[in-house]
């Protein structure tokens, strides 16, 4: 139970601090949506608790509070839904009482270092949102995969020797496409390319049945096929759907995203 609820602990985490990444990170590639201080978005580092430091990013994003559902075949293809039009209640408020006293009332927030991890994501967001859009790939879930697979870490290296953020296989990148996939899945760039390229396989083979999309990304086409297209029973497998799972729907219960690629944050309806 304890590792459970910190497992909880570790992902709601996880989501605010993507929230806020990927907005921030966003804009450099000029899409059009607010910064993280006006949205209804919110950051932290992953599983660091929800002490102080988040209080105020808590506050500001209640929504990460409700039960989310794991999306269904729609959530693959958001790029096809219009975007979410968001009325800012603090905006209204200032427009119906301007004036010195309005200002004065709202104190300013605690500026904060970024984390490493926060630091990685911001700097890998625009790539990750690139070869999502390429591949017509969810953003938020490449980002649920990279924070399961490697914290977001484009160096990283795994003992069976995947690479990079999306610590794609050598034979898989090459298989996509990359010709020196020992070097050149540590670049972030080419790494998000081929990941991406891999999802877009594994969803047109399976459909939208995501379970089946990340077990074969963790375990091999070949060991769904052998398990009679289920999730095969590895206890690492089954951990990864899961895991990859509950970080995903966390981020889809805070953002949406519009036909032209722009990331909305979910919030009460006018």
């Amino acid at each position: 139970m304890a590792d459970r609820i910190a497992s909880q602990r570790s992902t709601r985490a996880f989501a605010l601090v993507v929230c806020c990444a990927v907005l921030a990170a966003a804009s450099s590639v000029a899409w059009a949506q607010s910064p993280c201080s006006t949205v209804v978005s919110a950051s932290s580092a992953t599983p660091r608790g929800d002490g102080e430091k988040f209080r105020l990013i808590t506050q500001a994003c209640p929504g990460l509070a409700e039960p989310a559902t794991i999306p269904v075949a729609a959530q693959m293809r958001l790029y096809d839904k219009p975007a979410v039009t968001i009325e800012m209640a603090a905006g209204a408020a200032s427009a119906a009482s301007p004036g010195p006293a309005a200002s004065a009332a709202a104190p300013k927030a605690p500026t904060t270092p970024p984390s490493p991890i926060e630091q990685r994501i911001l700097s890998i967001a625009p790539a990750l949102n690139a070869a999502a859009r390429a591949s017509d790939i969810d953003p938020l879930l490449m980002h649920a995969v990279a924070h399961v697979e490697s914290r977001h870490n484009p160096a990283a290296v795994s003992r069976a020797g995947a690479r990079g953020v999306m610590q794609v296989m050598p034979a898989t990148g090459e298989r996509f496409g990359v010709t020196r996939p020992e070097r050149d899945l540590l670049d972030p760039q080419t790494n998000l390319r081929a990941a991406a390229a891999l999802l877009r396989t594994l969803v047109d083979r399976y459909g939208h049945d995501l379970k089946l999309v990340l077990a074969a990304y963790n375990a091999g086409e070949g060991a769904v096929a052998k398990y009679g297209n289920t999730v095969p029973p590895y206890p690492e497998t089954q951990a990864y759907v899961r895991d990859v799972l509950a970080v995903y729907r966390r981020l889809t219960a805070t953002f949406t995203v519009s036909r032209t690629g722009t990331l909305v944050a979910r919030g009460d309806q006018p």
